[in-house]
């Protein structure tokens, strides 16, 4: 199965952006037959709640707080996974501070314990929840470790509307804590039982030195839900359920100006995301997706990965405005994003075009999408290649009234609202995904820096 650089769902999600890209209306006036009227009412009605919402957002919404922590994050993670051992040193050092605490209080087994059952004549406690380390990144592969109260990472950055400047990110982690069993591994040691500590949630501040002053530009809170026993006080990190709810707070000039909240859970071989947006009070976007995974995924698994590995996106509704939703199913998720990708990477190349229809038609042939407004009557939409100058372009199509062909959504569009309305939501729609993956994949690293040894 291949890894996908980032989730299905943001490859899924992003086809929908091509829908409002700006171009020349079709004036040309095709009237339906009365048998057919039906169809072109809900067509002019879909069309209307497009442009009335684009409307809406082009006039209220504020993208640069979200592009900030956005972009910011971003730079974080491509320098993380720049340098190669990052994640190994990291692991090393936070192990050999944890075991010098924990060696300190090496205590014998009760008789009878559930550790006493699992052979272990005495244990250690790791306290994962309670360590702190300074990681300076100097953004060309290299970084320094120093002693720290908390988790903190000082990195550089470019961000849009700020320029080239220092970020940090500060972890705090909570004082409440799943606990794991594994073996202490601690050489002339036998039969020591490491209990590892793993925090339940933790707090997740950006900052940037703005004006010579440290501003805070986002505040996230990251929660983990693993199953746990009657019978047992230690959760396995093998479980094939868990779940992750996140909220990020953006912020920009002490304003606060968008809000993204998301839920990431699985269960056996299916993974449920789910995230919303909300910016100036205004609820922008809704997501839903439901994802199956391959076999014998888990918690550890997945978290072991830069991205989440997802075979078939089974199923996604994402809802604009609570008014436009689209929905839809994609087979052979990773293909599907590959195909996407290749598109978008060949779209300059004229001479490319039966190259390109054939990709396009491979994704057609992989999905099946649905557009409706409020309670109209959804209606099918296909991937369309269209040419601009000499570019090609992705756009999502309907279905002309008289013929099976698919027009262009932006053919059938005001197309001065349109361009009043792409920007400030590419803008935004794009850094939503991105911001929620990014989160995602930082507490993915998170974890893997985690001293955590193999369990018994």
């Amino acid at each position: 199965m291949k890894r996908m650089k980032y989730t299905v769902y943001v490859a899924a999600w992003l086809c929908f952006i091509g829908l409002f890209a700006a171009c020349a209306p079709d004036e040309k006036d095709n009237p339906a037959s009365p048998d057919d009227q039906e169809a072109v009412v809900n067509r002019q009605v879909l069309i209307s709640h497009i442009e009335n919402d684009a409307q809406l957002v082009a006039d209220n919404l504020s993208t640069e707080s979200l592009n900030a922590s956005s972009q910011a994050f971003a730079q974080l993670l491509e320098m993380i996974e720049l340098d190669q051992r990052f994640i190994v040193n990291m692991r090393t050092v936070l192990a050999a501070i944890a075991q010098k605490k924990a060696l300190a209080g090496i205590s014998p087994v009760m008789a009878g314990s559930e550790l006493a059952k699992m052979g272990y004549l005495a244990y250690i406690t790791a306290d994962n929840s309670n360590f702190g380390v300074r990681v300076i990144l100097d953004g060309k592969g290299g970084s320094r470790l120093l002693s720290a109260d908390h988790q903190e990472f000082i990195f550089p950055a470019t961000v849009d509307g700020i320029g080239t400047t220092l970020f940090k990110v500060i972890v705090k982690n909570s004082n409440d804590y799943y606990q794991t069993v594994s073996d202490a591994n601690i050489p002339n040691v036998n039969r020591l039982a490491c209990i590892n500590r793993l925090p339940k949630s933790f707090t997740m501040t950006l900052t940037g030195l703005i004006d010579n002053k440290e501003q805070t530009l986002s505040e996230s809170v990251v929660k983990l839900e693993l199953p746990e026993s009657t019978e047992s006080e230690y959760v396995s990190l093998d479980a094939r359920s868990f779940r992750i709810t996140g909220k990020q707070s953006s912020y920009l000039n002490a304003q606060n100006e968008s809000t993204l909240d998301f839920s990431l859970s699985m269960e056996d071989d299916n993974m449920v995301l789910d995230y919303s947006f909300t910016c100036d009070g205004e609820n922008i976007v809704n997501n839903n997706a439901q994802m199956v995974l391959p076999k014998e995924s888990s918690f550890t698994g997945q978290m072991s990965m830069d991205a989440l590995n997802v075979a078939d996106l089974k199923a996604f509704t994402i809802r604009i405005l609570n008014d436009l939703t689209l929905t839809g199913a994609v087979a052979d998720g990773a293909s599907f994003a590959t195909n996407f990708v290749n598109v978008i990477k060949n779209r300059q190349s004229v001479d490319s075009a039966d190259a390109l229809y054939e990709l396009v038609e491979s994704l057609n042939s992989s999905c099946s999408l649905q557009l409706s407004a409020g309670q109209m009557k959804p209606e099918t939409v296909k991937f369309c290649l269209v040419q601009k100058d000499n570019l090609y372009a992705i756009e999502p199509g309907l279905k002309d009234l008289d013929s099976d062909d698919y027009i262009p959504v932006s053919q059938l569009v005001d197309s001065q609202v349109m361009e009043q309305f792409n920007k400030p939501f590419s803008q935004s729609f794009i850094p939503t995904g991105n911001s929620a993956s990014s989160i995602l994949r930082f507490y993915s690293v998170f974890m893997r820096m985690m001293p955590l040894m193999e369990e018994k």
